[in-house]
């Protein structure tokens, strides 16, 4: 026994050990620094002109909830959250049941299409879709300006036009983590109920919203918590199309400025803004967790 113990020991600490450094310890610090005035001049080092590095209990946290870019950060980040996922779901179901329809014919190649935005990396899509939406040299102002439009949009300076490309961009890279989670409950729907309900009389979309999606629907929401998780978390993106005219509509990207894209630098803020969403999204996960009754029967 006590040479197994060793020999398990041995396999288990270094992996455990990387894991508290690369992971505990950074969030850790972090929780630290969100309760300083640590800042450029103090933080890592001291510098002559600077205040010192000190404690400042909450200071950081009231300063946040106080500042109107804050507050219209932490709202245009719901706002995507509501947008965003709502056009993941429909286009993952959309695009499901059409995969599991019998009429599809050569389907390993329409699924190998839906994925190249997995297979593709991130900095490579969003440089591509910049480009798409270039105002002066992009397809989609050239296909509108062919359409009769005088004066489309400017999809790069302006935040609402930008808001909306932002979506669009954000259902083509996390459509196929929906369709694949989707597509693999919608086969397990028993025929049996399906052939039912069309012996009942039940027309397509019958079939579909008064059976088939009622059986699918935990997995349904199991992938949409995640993605919304994930949409919370926006930052790589909007920081790669145009971070500055974002930096009020996204909660990370506007901490992330707060620490290294403005004049004076505040990392004790901006650690307590990372925080804060932190704390946001357990909590919204466990709301979302119960309310769906995911956990049932997890155990």
């Amino acid at each position: 026994m006590r040479k197994s113990t060793v020999a398990a020991l041995a396999l288990i600490l270094p992996g455990l050990v990387a894991f508290l450094f690369f992971n505990i310890y950074p969030i850790v610090y972090s929780i630290y620094i969100a309760f300083t005035n640590a800042q450029l001049g103090n933080f890592p080092i001291q510098t002559p002109n600077a205040p010192p590095l000190k404690f400042v209990g909450l200071d950081n946290f009231r300063w946040a909830i106080n500042d109107s870019g804050f507050r219209s950060a932490f709202l245009w980040t719901w706002v995507f959250v509501a947008t965003s996922v709502t056009l993941k779901v429909l286009a993952g179901i959309f695009l499901s049941v059409l995969y599991n329809s019998k009429y599809v014919i050569g389907k390993s190649l329409y699924r190998a299409l839906l994925i190249i935005p997995w297979a593709l990396p991130l900095l490579f899509s969003i440089t591509v879709w910049r480009f798409m939406f270039d105002p002066i040299f992009g397809p989609v102002n050239i296909i509108l300006r062919d359409l009769g439009v005088s004066n489309p949009p400017d999809w790069i300076n302006n935040a609402t036009y930008g808001f909306i490309a932002l979506n669009i961009i954000e259902v083509w890279l996390a459509y196929p983590f929906m369709m694949t989670v989707i597509t693999s409950a919608l086969q397990s729907v028993p025929d049996i109920l399906v052939e039912a309900a069309i012996i009942d009389g039940a027309n397509y979309w019958q079939r579909l919203t008064k059976v088939v999606i009622p059986i699918v629907s935990k997995p349904i929401a199991f992938s949409t918590i995640l993605t919304s998780a994930a949409s919370f978390q926006y930052f790589m993106v909007p920081f790669l199309y145009n971070g500055a005219l974002f930096e009020d509509r996204f909660l990370l990207l506007y901490g992330y400025q707060r620490a290294f894209g403005s004049s004076l630098p505040h990392y004790g803020r901006a650690a307590a803004v990372m925080f804060i969403a932190t704390i946001v999204l357990a909590i919204y996960m466990y709301i979302s967790m119960r309310i769906t009754k995911l956990q049932e029967g997890a155990s």
